[in-house]
């Protein structure tokens, strides 16, 4: 029996709705590719971002810790300056014995 040209076979002609199906996992996997391509540029990126967070990071750690070093070091030249003052006071109040004044000293020492 010959067959009939007329007559669909359905393994040679898929109807329409399979070949949809067919073309749309075609998009699927193509979109996959595209999916993982975009995460590799994203990792990337990332990757990139990271380490530009990382060396901001490290360098605001470094502007912290010098600030950090100033507050001691002005710290100490306060209190070095509160004890000269202290002994220049005391010198002055020495060598006076209290029985002078003398205005412009004092008003000197207080500034």
């Amino acid at each position: 029996m010959t067959p009939d040209p007329k007559e669909k076979n359905p393994k040679l002609n898929p109807p329409p709705e399979e070949m949809s199906a067919g073309s749309s996992q075609d998009e699927q996997t193509s979109g996959e590719e595209n999916e993982d391509e975009d995460i590799e540029v994203s990792l990337d990126e990332f990757d990139s971002v990271n380490n530009y967070l990382d060396s901001l990071n490290s360098a605001l750690d470094m502007i912290e810790q010098r600030n950090d070093d100033l507050k001691a070091q002005l710290l100490n030249l306060l209190q070095s300056n509160r004890e000269i003052r202290q002994s220049m006071q005391e010198e002055y109040a020495k060598g006076n014995d209290g029985s002078e004044t003398n205005g412009k000293t004092e008003d000197a020492m207080e500034h």
